[in-house]
């Protein structure tokens, strides 16, 4: 096998890559690979591209053609000339009826895990479906704080029939450096002040699941609507045991439960809308996603808990002197969580996803509202290298109280903001994207180096 070839298959294992971040902070369901991995030193794979094994099975004829590109693809392909009728592409580059599998190394850093470092395998499939037709993804992965993880994930579309969706994701980490700040804990860290009593050694095992059913059967007149309709139900199993602490470290001086190993299995239901023009990079649209879901002392757990979470996104794409995306997220969990729920299992506020500048699990609590804006935009394009280079800026704010009632609290009183900016790279594809985020906060800042725009 030539190295040339090897060297286009990576390619095209670059163009459709889409990965996700592993759950560093293991009470978020935030553990899958599906649109955001710590992958920065993707470049390494172009020095070793004679080492890696890339494969990409590709149509052969007879496919539908009205809506290819080859010019587009052959820039991608070192300007190599095709046959008509051996790639089938929609309007954003997705090989129709292509295998795609690879092994890339990951290099990576934030300031919650440190620098990491491993390997992922993963296989694409594309089908009629869009955006994929399945993904499957193993990954490994360690950091020098301590973490050692094991995640598969699975995103399957048509696995009983072709409106539904079936998505598994499992993890398995250890973490040596781990953070707990308190439950209810609202008073300013001051981390200068032996930062490592927050630290502390936890084990983890995660497996979610989530089975979607699309409305597209049901005798519905708004065929927009339709098209973007989904029911899901769910279930989750979550077990994690901090392990041989000091008496020093904050976790064991207040021994929350939970602090000698808790076990939760949820079962859920819900509902969304996605209207996206795209999952990897919306101009336009909106999404919503509904969620409620509880366990029972009595089944696979040891505590009782109701959780209701909502996610609700809007983008809107505009032109003041050069385009640019407003993207707005709003998002609210709620939960009955009280004395007997484990840490956890409180809704947490903190990390890359809400509050960027805040620690990660910085607020455990039993309800918060937080919402993203950003302005995204595009400053470069190397159109011929498959390269684009922007950048975003963005404002995150959150709030959260103790109250155990469904919207109840003085919010005001816990009214948080961070600010910061990030910048946005392509690889070779307009969906495979680079991003850093750098949040400031009151008690510091927050970096985050990963993979595919935040929401």
């Amino acid at each position: 096998m030539s190295p040339l070839y090897l060297f286009r298959s990576t390619k095209m294992l670059f163009q459709r890559t889409s990965l996700e971040i592993i759950g560093y902070n293991q009470n978020r369901f935030k553990a899958s690979l599906s649109s955001r991995i710590l992958l920065p030193a993707l470049l390494l794979v172009f020095i070793w591209s004679n080492y890696i094994p890339a494969y990409a099975t590709l149509p052969v004829v007879n496919k539908i053609t009205q809506h290819a590109d080859f010019d587009r693809l052959a820039a991608h392909f070192n300007h190599i000339t095709w046959p008509d009728g051996i790639f089938s592409l929609k309007a954003d580059s997705i090989l129709v009826d292509s295998t795609v599998t690879g092994l890339i190394p990951a290099l990576s850093y934030s300031t919650e895990v440190g620098t990491v470092g491993g390997l992922i395998w993963s296989k694409l499939s594309y089908g009629k479906q869009q955006p994929f037709k399945q993904n499957v993804a193993v990954t490994a992965l360690a950091s020098t704080k301590g973490l050692a993880g094991f995640n598969l994930f699975l995103d399957h579309f048509c696995s009983f029939n072709c409106t539904d969706r079936l998505i598994l994701n499992l993890v398995v980490n250890r973490f040596l450096e781990d953070q707990y700040y308190g439950v209810y804990t609202n008073a300013h860290l001051n981390l200068s002040n032996n930062p490592r009593r927050f630290e502390y050694r936890s084990f983890t095992i995660k497996i979610d699941v989530e089975y979607r059913m699309s409305a597209k059967k049901l005798p519905l007149k708004n065929e927009s609507l339709i098209n973007a309709l989904s029911g899901f139900l769910s279930t989750d199993f979550h077990y994690k045991t901090p392990w041989s602490n000091d008496p020093d470290k904050l976790i064991m001086l207040q021994q929350p439960t939970g602090y000698k190993g808790a076990y939760g299995f949820w079962l859920g239901l819900g509902g969304l809308i996605d209207t996206r023009d795209s999952e990897f990079y919306p101009n336009q649209g909106w999404y919503s996603k509904q969620h409620l879901k509880g366990s029972l002392e009595t089944i696979l757990s040891d505590f009782t808990q109701s959780k209701f979470l909502s996610d609700t996104r809007f983008y809107h794409d505009f032109k003041l002197i050069i385009p640019i995306v407003f993207a707005q997220r709003i998002s609210y969990q709620w939960s009955n969580s009280n004395s007997k729920t484990p840490y956890w299992s409180f809704p947490s506020l903190g990390g890359e996803e809400y509050l960027r500048g805040y620690l990660g699990n910085r607020f455990l609590v039993p309800q918060f509202w937080a919402t993203n804006t950003e302005l995204r935009t595009w400053l470069l394009d190397l159109d011929s290298y498959g390269v684009k280079i922007g950048g975003t800026l963005f404002l995150d704010a959150g709030s959260y109280t103790n109250e155990r009632i469904f919207l109840s609290g003085d919010w005001s009183d816990n009214l948080k903001y961070t600010a910061g900016l990030g910048g946005l790279m392509t690889l070779f594809s307009p969906d495979f994207i680079l991003r850093v985020d750098l949040g400031l906060s009151e008690e510091g800042y927050g970096i985050f180096f990963s993979t595919g725009i935040l929401f």
